[in-house]
């Protein structure tokens, strides 16, 4: 099945010249497809530390840090998830595996979080 917006979350896994805004109902796959994105970004050769993926809650922002985890886990042990296969149809190259490989290590050296601005943009919480 070939969703409606797949043009739309192809292009949010492979463009990385432009940033990007995602915004979708509860269940549309929003935290997959951010998730798909780091992953590319990473076995595109960007460092972990130059990559932020910012959400609007901090258990979003927790759930996603597992997800680019668990996302990462699954493409270097030759299992590429279904939200990701439409960009990786064969699975990885031998130059994204490397760059993964290589990048896995220092997950935690980028930035999955939250915007706190509840004074500073005079919102109510």
């Amino acid at each position: 099945m070939t969703l409606v917006d797949q043009d739309n979350r192809i292009r949010a896994m492979t463009d990385f010249t432009s940033v990007i805004l995602v915004e979708a109902a509860a269940g549309t796959g929003k935290t997959s497809l951010m998730a798909g994105r780091v992953a590319m970004m990473l076995a595109a050769g960007f460092p972990p530390g130059d990559i932020a993926a910012i959400t609007f809650t901090d258990l979003a922002a927790g759930q996603l840090a597992r997800r680019i985890r668990e996302t990462v886990e699954s493409l270097l042990a030759g299992d590429t998830p279904d939200f990701v296969k439409p960009v990786l149809p064969t699975g990885l190259t031998a130059a994204q595996y490397a760059a993964l490989s290589a990048a896995a290590p220092r997950l935690d050296e980028l930035t999955a979080t939250t915007i706190h601005c509840h004074s500073a943009c005079n919102i109510d919480p």
